[in-house]
């Protein structure tokens, strides 16, 4: 036997020896991650939410399915709902559980909320997931931002805001108004029987005037939707809001969740292989919301392009347009000026300012178009409401049909309708936040990372604060609001702290005059008897069945 072999045959049982033993540990390695696994999802599932979480003895409902908890019940019911019952039962305080063991905490006292929301706000940000929801879809602005860079953009933003300038673009609503009421009224006219009215999918021409007008007092945009069914950006936004349920919610935060995902759905790449994803059912809906981003992304590069070109032309006061971009580019083209001149100053970026179009966009229209959905809704079964709201409005469009923002704002009975809507049924019914620190609020230990669930519809309803009536519709409670009301803290329809809707004293002021533009001109009763409308559960609160009423028109007024 050569020497080659026989070292081969000698070494041959001490190799496989080496070989077994290196199997074995690979095996050992296996059974060992597998058990810890198992162990991690033990702790995490039962173990911890019952017997070694600081919060376990918080009330608030059963810990619910193994894996997802209480979630099934929320995101598969009415907005809110569940959050509802969970108070009334368990009082101001709830601990609800799900997904995975996750921690979610309810609070409904002002104290607590102004803490998490106002004095402390800085340690209780938005939670990542919702972050990145809101900032696919409307932009890393203002709405996703916090801490300093959120001051610095909020400070730059609010001369846009200012009361001047929204008395200055109130007249811009009533192009896209008169459009509407003609559009109606040629709907009506088109029937056998037009005394008779006509049925009318409501919150579809809602969205369609919101976009018109926002575009418009925003941008100077004329976008025409009511009158271009095919309108890119109208077609844009209606695909991304019919995808508005609670389970494609669930879905979407559970995508973007992952590691990388929210920059990966940012880039070209995922635009140009959408239709893969067509191709898996969790992630099928992902080709809709890539390619109309993707298309209200080119309007809004285009409008703010326009927007730059106005600003290098030198005008005057009297020339320069009002619209929100244009105030907002001639500041930043000021501030950048400024910061020439001295070091440490402030300036929106590129990136930035396109942000704000998208959130201005996205946070400005479909709200709003919502909220004058439901509140039409509300009148619809509400008639007396109604007829005592249009003997209001009547006379002033009489004299005037485009009144202005001084004189929408002083009718009582118009702005008792649209607060006790928006208190009822908030546009955005919820809001998110999660713990920074360890700290106590309202007693109780409330360790760092916890989520907190803010849930706006029920803070608006609650009986505590609005009485045994605080579900139900009634404008006059604005007349003489309860004693221990907080116009901070008991609505929060436009959430409360740095963090408030920047356009709340537009959306009002918008509401105000398309809805009294059209109670003026309409009626409006359910479609059918018996009708019950069913809410979204979603980042927004729009109606699942578009809102049919029916629409009949009343005696005309001057034009």
């Amino acid at each position: 036997m050569s020497p080659t072999l026989h070292r081969f045959f000698k070494s041959a049982p001490e190799c496989t020896t080496r070989f077994m033993d290196d199997h074995r540990l690979l095996i050992y390695g296996i059974l060992a991650g597998l058990a810890g696994l198992a162990w991690l999802i033990l702790y995490r599932l039962y173990l911890y939410p019952r017997f070694l979480s600081p919060l376990r003895s918080i009330p608030g409902p059963s810990l619910g399915h193994p894996i997802y908890g209480q979630f099934p019940a929320i995101i598969n019911g009415e907005a809110g709902i569940p959050q509802r019952a969970w108070v009334k039962q368990y009082g101001p305080v709830v601990r609800v559980v799900g997904p995975i063991g996750i921690e979610r905490l309810i609070f409904m006292k002002p104290e607590a909320i102004q803490k998490i929301m106002v004095s402390d706000w800085i340690d209780y940000p938005r939670p990542k997931f919702l972050r990145d929801v809101l900032g696919t879809v409307t932009g890393y602005g203002l709405l996703t931002v916090t801490g300093n860079e959120h001051k610095q953009m909020r400070k730059a933003m609010n001369p846009a805001f200012a009361i001047p300038n929204l008395m200055a673009q109130s007249d811009m609503y009533y192009d896209a108004i008169k459009g509407l009421i003609k559009i109606l009224n040629a709907q009506i006219d088109a029937e056998e029987e037009p005394e008779n009215g006509k049925e009318m999918l409501m919150y579809e021409w809602m969205s369609k005037v919101t976009l018109d007008i926002i575009c418009e007092t925003a941008f100077g945009y004329k976008s025409d939707s009511l009158h271009n069914p095919h309108n890119e950006l109208a077609e844009a936004y209606e695909e991304l809001i019919n995808l508005q349920t609670g389970p494609n919610l669930a879905r979407f935060i559970g995508i973007v969740s992952i590691p990388f995902v929210p920059s990966f759905i940012a880039s070209k790449w995922a635009y140009n292989y959408r239709h893969w994803f067509e191709k898996v059912e969790f992630l099928r809906h992902l080709s809709t919301v890539l390619d109309s981003m993707h298309r209200i992304r080119e309007v809004s590069a285009t409008m703010l392009a326009e927007k730059m070109a106005d600003s290098a032309v030198s005008l005057s006061d009297t020339d320069a347009k009002r619209d929100i971009m244009s105030l907002l580019v001639r500041a930043r083209t000021a501030d950048l000026q400024e910061n020439k001149e001295k070091a440490g100053g402030y300036a929106m970026s590129d990136e930035a300012m396109m942000d704000q179009v998208l959130t201005f966009l996205g946070a400005g229209h479909e709200t709003t178009a919502s909220g004058l959905a439901w509140t039409l809704w509300l009148l619809a079964k509400d008639p007396t409401s109604q007829q005592r709201l249009r003997e209001e409005v009547t006379p002033i469009f009489q004299d005037d049909p485009r009144p202005g923002y001084r004189t929408l704002k002083d009718l009582q009975w118009l702005d008792c309708v649209i607060m006790e809507s928006l208190r009822v049924m908030p546009p955005v019914p919820m809001t998110f936040r999660q713990a920074a620190k360890t700290d106590y609020i309202d007693g109780v230990l409330v360790p760092k990372g916890t989520l907190f669930y803010i849930p706006i519809r029920v803070i608006n309803t609650w009986k505590e604060v609005w009485g045994e009536d605080a579900e139900e519709f009634h404008p006059e409670r604005w007349l003489n609001p309860p004693s221990n009301y907080s116009s901070s803290f008991s609505t929060l329809s436009f959430i409360a702290g740095p963090h408030a809707c920047i356009g709340k004293t537009m959306a009002i002021i918008e509401m105000k005059a398309v809805l009294a533009a059209l109670i003026a001109n309409f009626e409006f009763e359910p479609a059918y008897e018996g009708q019950i409308p069913h809410p979204t559960a979603a980042i927004t609160m729009k109606p699942m069945d578009n809102m049919p009423l029916r629409v009949r028109r009343v005696s005309p007024i001057k034009s």
